[in-house]
This record gives C-alpha cells, structure tokens and sequence, in this order.
C-alpha cells in the first residue's frame, strides 16, 4: 500500500483555518466582565423607590464570587492541561533512535537499498524455518534459513540482496514463511517489523512517531525497543 508523503506545513495550515472557522462560529459566552457589567448596569437602573434588597444584593455577589472562582479553576485546570501535554511531548522525543515493534503482515520494502528489519518469535523449537521473499512477478528472489531454536524474539538483518547476491531495486516484496516442529507438524511464526524511529509529528490527532515517510500511530505499536544500527 502505497503511502503519502507527511506534510507538516499544509496539515498545520488547514488546522489552524479549521480552528478560526471553529472559532467564528461558536456563540460568545459570559465572562466575568460581562457579568460584573450586567450588575453594575442592574443597580445604576433599579428603582430608587424599590430599591434591591440587601438579600438579593447578597445573592447576586455571591454569585459573582463563585462565577469567578470557577473561571480561575477553569484556567488553573487549563494550564495543569498544557503543563501535561509539553511533559508527553517530551518524553516522546526521547523515542527518537529507538524501534518500534508492530504487526508486520506479508510484506517488507526496502528503501534506498536498505530492507527493513524483521523480528520473529518461534512458540516451540522448530525443525526447519524458512522465509522466502518473492518479487514483484510473484517468483522467490530470496530464501533464509531462519533459527529453528525458541529463545525469544529474534532479529533478522536481510540485507536486500537476492539468492545470487546481486542487490535487488527499491520497492514492496512479499515474504512468506514456512516451519515444521520437532514432529515434523506445521507450525505458526509470529513476525513482526522493528521500524526505526526518525521523529515526533505532533497534530490535532495527538502523538504520532515517524519512521521515514510513514507515520505510525501508537496503538499500531507492539513495543518499543533500544535501536539497532542497520547491518
């Protein structure tokens, strides 16, 4: 699946019209200023003859005094928001180097002659594991004797060549892989792609981690690991 290029400068600038238009649309409501107003307007208009009682004269203060005790909370809770968000984005930066572990699919690319890295994890001790990766024209270009021993998850650095040693173009192989157990019965292989983190885009829809062009949200992540340089 072909992926679109990140363009942080147009997704800012359509953000922020969306915000003014959000903004312009949205009734104005009562302040502090407003309601202060509203009550000084109250008693220079009253009725000298009836003039407001001294209940109601309390009442209305003590609305004023709770109306703006709520709009201190409100912008003590605001910048308690704030203070969280800049802590969040922080942390993510430290993210940067590192790999992200997520499903991977059947497909790997390699991009300006490097393949991505694969992870795979055997439940058992395998007979036999192989991976092949097959070309566009859906013939095998490569086939890779993977670790038959279960000892967690394991690394696999392919190194974008073909079973002739000749370096393969850029683009999206599909690979498939086969392992039998110990009885000789099929068994299942749980792989798995470490994509390296490049950088943080930080937009309206929270916190996404870049790798290369692709962006990747956090719930696709498994995992994150401490980053390996490509061999």
């Amino acid at each position: 699946m072909e992926t679109l290029p990140i363009d942080p400068i147009s997704r800012l600038i359509a953000t922020r019209q969306a915000e003014e238009a959000s903004q312009a649309s949205e009734p104005r409501t009562l302040g502090r200023d407003d309601f202060l107003q509203l009550l000084i307007a109250q008693l220079e208009n009253q009725d000298p003859m009836q003039p407001a009682k001294d209940t109601e004269f309390v009442a209305q203060l003590s609305t004023f005094s709770s109306l703006e005790q709520l709009i201190d909370a409100n912008d003590n809770l605001q910048s308690l928001a704030v203070g969280q968000d800049n802590l969040i984005n922080s942390q993510a930066l430290t993210l940067i180097g590192k790999d992200a572990l997520v499903e991977v699919g059947d497909e790997i690319s390699i991009t300006n002659g490097s393949a991505e890295r694969l992870v795979y994890a055997l439940p058992k001790t395998a007979q036999s594991a192989t991976l092949t990766i097959f070309g566009e024209d859906g013939n095998p270009v490569r086939a890779i004797e993977l670790e038959t021993t279960a000892d967690g998850r394991v690394t696999l650095d392919w190194d974008g060549m073909d079973g002739a040693g000749e370096p393969l173009s850029d683009g999206t192989y599909r690979f498939e892989v086969q392992a039998t157990d110990l009885d000789g019965e099929p068994m299942g292989i749980a792989m798995f792609k470490a994509l390296p983190i490049d950088g943080v885009s930080f937009g309206a829809a929270g916190i996404v981690l870049v790798s290369g062009d692709r962006e990747i949200p956090f719930e696709q992540i498994l995992e994150i690991r401490a980053g390996q340089p490509q061999s």
